[in-house]
C-alpha cells in the first residue's frame, strides 16, 4: 500500500454542552469496527441512507472548492472505499490526493480501486483523522463525504482544529453528510424509512441489518448537523459557510483557512467587543 511520510468566542446553548462522560456510541474502537463490517457494501449503503442523492452530493461537495488546473495537495478524510477521489480528480484535473482512514476493510476496499482505477497514484494512509501525521499547513484542500456523524461534539471540535491546522493560508475545506430535516412529517417519513427500510436492504446484503441500525443512530444523535457547525465556526482559523439541501436531508460545512493577518484582525475585533 503507498504510503507518505508521515472569530470570535462562540457560546453553546447549554442543550449542545459536551457530555462529561463520553458516550460509548462514539468510542472510536467501536466505530472503527463497524466500519469494518460494512466496507464491502458502504457504497449502496450511501445510496440507500441518501435516499440515491449520496452522488449527486459529492458533486456539490467538489464545487465548494475553487476549481484550478494547477497542482493542489488533496486531503481526503475518513476516505472510506474512495468514493470521492473520481470526484476530486474532474474538479482539480492535477490533484495529488492522500487519503485517510482507519478501518482496515474500508483501506482493502479502497487499495483494490485504487490499483483498478487511479493507477495506484493516491496515497493511503491508516490513521485516525483526529490523530493524523499530515504535517502542518501542508495541503491545499480538505474533504470529506459522510463521516462527521461519528463524531460527538467535542470529537467535532478536535476535527475543526485538526482540519486548520493541516491546511495552508488560503486553503479550502468542505465536508458533507446527511442530516434530520427540519419538517416535521419529512422527518418521521425518514427516520421511520432509516428505522425500517434501510436495515432490511441491509438484510438483503449482508444478511445481518445491525451495522444499518447503528447508522440510524448516529443520524438521531447527529440531528441538524448543529454541533458540528458550531465547532467549526468556534475554530478562529477558519472561516466557514453552512449550506443546506434537499429540504434539510443533507448539509456541507464548507470555507477556507484564514491567513495570519486576518486570523489577528479577527481576534482583535472579538477582544474589543468582549471589552465593550
Amino acid at each position: 500500500m503507498p504510503t507518505i511520510p508521515a472569530a470570535s468566542a462562540v457560546t453553546l446553548p447549554a442543550s449542545d454542552a459536551v457530555p462529561c462522560t463520553p458516550d460509548p456510541l462514539y468510542d472510536p474502537a467501536g466505530v472503527r469496527h463497524l466500519f469494518d463490517r460494512m466496507a464491502r457494501s458502504y457504497d449502496r449503503m450511501n445510496v440507500m441512507l441518501s435516499l440515491g442523492f449520496s452522488v449527486l452530493w459529492r458533486h456539490r461537495l467538489l464545487r465548494l472548492v475553487p476549481a484550478t488546473g494547477s497542482p493542489r495537495r488533496v486531503l481526503d478524510l475518513m476516505s472510506g472505499r474512495g468514493e470521492t477521489w473520481a470526484t476530486i480528480e474532474r474538479r482539480l484535473p492535477q490533484a495529488q490526493i492522500t487519503a485517510l482512514d482507519f478501518s482496515d476493510e474500508m483501506l482493502a476496499q479502497a487499495q483494490r480501486r485504487n490499483l483498478g482505477r487511479f493507477a495506484g497514484r493516491v496515497r493511503l494512509r491508516q490513521e485516525d483523522a483526529l490523530e493524523q501525521t499530515t504535517p502542518s499547513g501542508s495541503v491545499d484542500v480538505v474533504v470529506s463525504a459522510y463521516g462527521l456523524k461519528t463524531f460527538d461534539a467535542r470529537q467535532l471540535e478536535r476535527l475543526a482544529a485538526e482540519v486548520a491546522r493541516t491546511l495552508r493560508p488560503g486553503g479550502s475545506f468542505a465536508f458533507v453528510d446527511v442530516t434530520e430535516p427540519a419538517c416535521g412529517p419529512l422527518r418521521v417519513a425518514y427516520r421511520s424509512y432509516l428505522r425500517w427500510i434501510v436495515p432490511l436492504a441491509g438484510l438483503l446484503l449482508l444478511s445481518d441489518p445491525t451495522e444499518y441500525r447503528m447508522l440510524h443512530r448516529y443520524l438521531a444523535g447527529f440531528g441538524d448537523g448543529s454541533r458540528a457547525v458550531a465547532a467549526f465556526r468556534a475554530e478562529p482559523g477558519l472561516e466557514v459557510e453552512v449550506r443546506r439541501y434537499f429540504f434539510g436531508c443533507a448539509m456541507s460545512i464548507s470555507g477556507r483557512r484564514l491567513g495570519t493577518d486576518e486570523e489577528e484582525a479577527r481576534s482583535s475585533a472579538a477582544v474589543r467587543i468582549l471589552e465593550g
